[in-house]
């Protein structure tokens, strides 16, 4: 306490004629120090003004530097300002509670947003799972429908779920949401579901041709049973790591150069350029590794190498796309805006800031292509043809096998090749064109590049270069009621709750108790306090207990929620019970 019983003080009064204050009694002995420094420092002359707290939470909600904001306080003020008065400053100008209505923010998707939302629940109704897609994002599906990224990131969301992005690559290589989805949990039945969803509401995902992952054997299945015709890509950064994880001493039974060794050999193996250059390697790794090692390659591995050899996925046409890299880039875009464990609101409130500053960006490349010319000029008429037919990003890969001087494959013709580039990217390779200048044929040819890449293409699906569309559509819908019931789809789950799922869920609530409590006066915590250390020591002790709630008139009431039973034949339970009824409910005159 700041309370010291100083007995320092001023008395005043009217003078006689009522105009003026009179000192009629001054005392100056003070029992501390006295300085302008210390008096500055008091809480009470600490205090701002309610537009300065204002200005705080606006800054604070910019990710401003709390040492800036510190700094232009006490210049624009002259008052002392601590970094624990603008965090609280914060904490109580938001007065944000971590409750958050579910319903209110699925109306606010749709209609704030525009979105399409799809939700999944258990036979209780508890939330298994939301689908959120908006028109952008499934026009952008629409159009480049063909390499899907896949992947979950966590620690946004105070329900500690993860959130489920897919991206997809259009033709200037540039990432889109294609679509996003918050997972209770990632159990086979809730990811299909999710993926379920995802095919139903988007029409081209039979074209999807590739999904690119890390090794998640449980979301990989789920995939292959959605999309049995599409392929699967395991991202080489991922793959590298689960081998450098799973390969260790003490796993395997190894000695540190056997590890050495065989790490280099898988590498080899992820880079390989074609099936021939694969099996040298895998002949190599027989010779080398011993048997332990081998055995987990063969059975984890080896039999799925064309889906992580970079020469084999290239078959699949995944564009050059050898990671996951633009889904990770994209997650960290995400991180740096929305707050660790945020709540459901604001988490959705910057989500959409994070997508809307992004598709601007790329809104900002488009319109660069359509306004400025190269500085440099081009030459050779026909690379000249391809700069005008593809966009930018395609014909930069273009121009460099345009240029370059190899001799053609034995298997290529003058339309098609099986080197690693032409069928990654769809595009003419320099084995191609060196086939077409020997054979005499003319090196333009629009037919050799797959549409996705013309700038033709492009314009036509690159929002920002279409018609505009009217918006007034979507704030039109303001007061359509939404209809829920259609929007939900049950799921039941087979299997009984897990450890995590079960620890998950009551963490949600006792988080929510600690900062219910953390609100009262110190009375009312320490009682508060009391009665939870007492249901954990009985239910530490494996007993059954109930709770009766009382009322703001001291009546007691029994409470619409009684946790578990009472064993009626066992007078010890029945006595610990009451006991513990007594405490819980404040027989100390002490009401909730």
């Amino acid at each position: 306490t700041l309370k010291q019983g100083c007995e320092a003080n001023i008395y005043l009064r009217i003078n006689e004629k009522g105009n003026a204050l009179v000192i009629s009694k001054l005392n100056e002995i003070h029992n501390h120090p006295v300085s302008r420094t210390m008096y500055s420092f008091l809480p009470n002359q600490r205090k701002v003004t309610p537009e300065t707290t204002a200005a705080i939470v606006e800054l604070m909600d910019l990710n401003a530097n709390k040492k800036l904001i510190q700094n232009k306080l006490l210049h624009e003020t002259g008052k002392v300002i601590t970094l624990k008065d603008i965090t609280n400053k914060c904490r109580s100008g938001k007065q944000q509670s971590n409750y958050c209505d579910i319903e209110e923010i699925i109306k606010k998707l749709k209609k704030t947003y525009c979105c399409s939302v799809e939700l999944s629940v258990t036979g209780d109704n508890s939330l298994v799972g939301v689908f959120i897609q908006d028109k952008i994002m499934q026009e952008s599906f629409q159009a480049y429908p063909e390499v899907i990224f896949v992947d979950a990131t966590y620690k946004l969301i105070d329900w500690k779920i993860p959130v489920y992005i897919l991206l997809l690559e259009d033709g200037n290589g540039q990432s889109e949401v294609g679509g996003i989805g918050l997972l209770v949990n990632e159990e086979y039945e809730t990811l299909l579901w999710f993926f379920q969803t995802f095919k139903r509401l988007n029409s081209a995902s039979t074209l999807i041709r590739l999904f690119v992952s890390d090794k998640d054997m449980k979301e990989r299945s789920v995939i292959r049973e959605v999309f049995p015709n599409a392929s699967l890509e395991i991202c080489l950064f991922h793959s590298l790591r689960t081998f450098n994880r799973e390969l260790t001493c003490e796993k395997r039974g190894i000695t540190p150069k056997v590890r050495d060794q065989v790490k280099s050999i898988f590498e080899k193996l992820c880079y390989s350029k074609n099936e021939e250059e694969y099996s040298c390697f895998y002949k190599h790794l027989q010779e080398v590794a011993p048997n332990s090692v081998l055995e987990y390659f063969n059975n984890n591995w080896h039999d799925l190498r064309n889906e992580w050899v970079t020469g084999l996925t290239s078959n699949n046409g995944n564009f050059m796309n050898l990671t996951n890299n633009r889904l990770e880039n994209f997650n960290g875009k995400l991180k740096s805006v929305i707050p660790i464990f945020s709540n459901l609101e604001t988490f959705v409130d910057k989500l959409f800031v994070v997508i809307r500053c992004l598709r601007l960006e790329r809104d900002k490349n488009a319109l660069k292509m359509v306004q400025k010319q190269p500085t440099i000029s081009i030459q050779n008429p026909e690379l000249f043809k391809y700069f005008n037919l593809l966009t930018l990003y395609a014909f930069e890969f273009l121009k460099k096998q345009f240029q370059s001087k190899v001799s053609f494959n034995q298997n290529t013709t003058e339309k098609t090749c099986n080197c690693q580039f032409f069928m990654a990217m769809r595009l003419p390779c320099c084995h191609i064109f060196e086939y077409r200048r020997k054979s005499s044929f003319p090196l333009y040819d629009s037919t050799l590049c797959d549409k996705r890449w013309s700038r033709e293409f492009y314009y036509r699906s690159q929002r920002a270069l279409k018609t505009a569309i009217d918006k007034s559509e979507c704030n039109q819908k303001d007061d359509v009621e939404i209809n829920f019931e259609s929007r939900i789809e049950q799921i039941k789950s087979k299997k009984p709750k897990s450890s995590h799922e079960k620890f998950r869920k009551a963490s949600i609530c006792t988080t929510k108790i600690a900062e219910l409590i953390s609100y009262t006066s110190n009375v009312h915590f320490d009682r508060k306090l009391e009665q939870l250390n007492l249901l954990l020591s009985s239910w530490s002790d494996g007993k059954e207990i109930s709770i009766t709630v009382i009322d703001g008139n001291n009546e007691r009431t029994e409470g619409p929620m009684d946790i578990d039973g009472i064993n009626d034949d066992n007078d010890a339970n029945v006595c610990n019970d009451h006991i513990i009824n007594n405490n819980l409910s404040g027989k100390q005159n002490l009401t909730n």
